[in-house]
């Protein structure tokens, strides 16, 4: 009689052909494992928003598909049981038999929850076969993310104040007040569905990148009043907070007919771009963010006030929809800039290199990032404040560091609103290592293998022993069955895990590994993989 293993057997199993190198542990065994879909397909992967908390993942996360087009989702093997990995990875997929399309769009909403927590909506539009990765941030009530403040209730008609806790080192809050019976608006205009979860976001400005839209303070969609759009520039912010609004049935609320309350106060000892400190009765332009266009809209200018009793500095204003806004002046930008055009010696590395932007006038650091050095590789520099820069780069990685202070290379000094490409020519005396991995199916006398009974994918990621963070090191697949990668150092110890579909788990771990060698072969000697 046949065993029947699944594929996390197989793995196993083929570590132990490595050890008992004269049997075969795969007689009379049957392999039978079902590959992710790889088509309209969505990865969620949640954490907690306080990268410094021991929890990284809320260990009571529950989540929920809601909303018109919940019957079409599935997990990432077909099945109707969607949970979350104890990664906090939810791998999601679309009914093969109604795969959206322009006509047909799949509008994908996820409600997470976990106790201590905001709960977030995360709705996703799907109008093709696309695959979508996106990370979502739980904050934590009690430790908030530094430079984060926020507050959630849920509003049933009867007026409420959300009222964020001081923002961190600032002694700040911001107040949102619901009116009685507030008429909301949906965005598509339905009926709502389930409960309301209000929730008000106050962000210090020197860590608003994370939370704002596109992840950047660099804005090139912008219109005025009048609806006229503006040049490339910078905010330069004094404020920023978001008006946040969803239903348990999976819709977000743009809106309401009528306005709601706001105020904020500010940090102390800002200053304008005048170079003084912002103070009472200072007017300072004001901006929301459009949710259906994705672009910042210019409002009346604000007058910034200050509270007698507390001598703190504050603006007030009613709104009527709920988004990102922000209390900045602006900076003009470059929006085409230098392009790097890189000549070295490196073909197929899979790791950036450190690399930085030297004002040239106070040679204090403009900009700090990492490139791809590859042979024929390109990096533009846009959106950056006019000056005129030297580029520096680094024999220091993006994976196991290196030296950060003496650079391999040093431009002439450039505009940053030049447009021009300039060859940047590099050498490595010493390329980085390169560790190889081979997947080897063995078959008997006579047969070849069939790739198809193969699992489309092989995740492997590693652990620098002594740390908690597992990263990406390389992909097998049916066809590729080996693949180099420069991520990791010998001489160092790891860990080592695999999986076919992440959103499962790992089951296969390998412990504090000393790598000695730049080559490993895993064999698979079985017929079952042959014909």
């Amino acid at each position: 009689m046949k065993r029947i293993y699944s594929f996390p057997s197989l793995i196993c199993l083929a570590l132990l052909t490595l050890i008992y190198a004269c049997a075969n542990p795969f007689k009379d065994i049957d392999f039978q494992f079902k590959d992710p879909r790889t088509e309209a397909t969505v990865l969620l992967q949640y954490a907690n928003a306080n990268a410094s908390s021991a929890e990284k993942i809320p260990s009571n996360l529950k989540i929920a598909i809601v909303g018109d087009d919940a019957e079409r989702i599935r997990n990432l093997t077909g099945g109707k049981v969607i949970r979350p990995s104890s990664e906090g990875l939810l791998g999601l997929s679309i009914d093969p038999n109604h795969l959206p399309t322009t006509q047909d769009p799949v509008k994908l909403s996820v409600l997470a929850e976990a106790e201590g927590y905001l709960s977030k909506l995360t709705r996703i539009n799907m109008s093709d076969n696309t695959n979508i990765r996106q990370t979502v941030q739980l904050i934590d009530i009690n430790q908030p993310p530094f430079g984060v403040s926020a507050t959630q209730q849920t509003y049933t008609g009867r007026s409420i104040t959300l009222q964020t806790p001081d923002l961190t080192g600032t002694g700040t809050k911001a107040r949102w007040i619901l009116p009685d019976n507030l008429e909301l608006k949906t965005l598509g205009g339905n009926d709502l569905t389930g409960e309301v979860r209000a929730a008000l976001y106050y962000i210090n400005p020197t860590q608003a990148n994370t939370y704002l839209p596109g992840h950047t303070q660099t804005i090139y969609n912008a219109v005025d009043e009048s609806d006229r759009k503006l040049s490339a520039f910078l905010f330069q912010s004094l404020a920023y907070f978001q008006l946040d609004a969803f239903t348990t049935g999976g819709q977000i609320i743009q809106g309401s007919t009528g306005n709601a309350e706001v105020t904020v106060e500010l940090i102390g000892n800002q200053r304008l771009l005048n170079g003084q400190l912002v103070k009472e009765g200072d007017v300072v332009p004001f901006w929301r963010y459009d949710l259906n266009r994705n672009i910042w809209v210019r409002q009346n200018t604000l007058r910034i006030q200050k509270d007698a009793s507390t001598n703190k500095l504050f603006i007030k204003t009613q709104v009527s929809n709920f988004s990102y806004y922000a209390l900045a002046e602006t900076q003009p930008v470059c929006e085409v800039g230098p392009t790097f055009q890189f000549q070295t010696n490196l073909k197929n590395v899979d790791i950036l290199y450190y690399a930085k932007l030297i004002d040239v006038a106070t040679n204090q650091p403009v900009l700090e990032t990492y490139l791809d050095l590859n042979n024929g590789s390109k990096r533009s520099f846009s959106g950056l404040v006019q000056k005129t820069v030297r580029l520096q780069v680094f024999r220091a990685n993006n994976y196991y560091g290196g030296d950060m202070t003496t650079p391999i290379y040093t431009s002439a000094p450039v505009d940053l609103c030049d447009g021009r490409t300039i060859v940047a020519p590099i050498s490595f005396e010493t390329p980085p290592t390169t560790l190889s991995v081979e997947l080897v199916v063995k078959c008997p006398a006579g047969k070849q293998v069939d790739e198809s009974k193969l699992p489309a994918n092989l995740y492997v990621q590693y652990q620098v022993v002594g740390t908690d963070t597992w990263r990406d090191l390389i992909t097998l697949t049916r066809t590729v069955r080996q693949v180099a990668s420069n991520k990791l150092e010998i001489g160092k110890r790891y860990r080592f895990r695999a999986t076919p579909n992440p959103a499962i788990g790992w089951p296969l771990t390998q412990r504090d590994t000393l790598l000695k060698v730049t080559f490993y072969r895993l064999n698979i000697e079985s017929d079952n993989f042959c014909k």
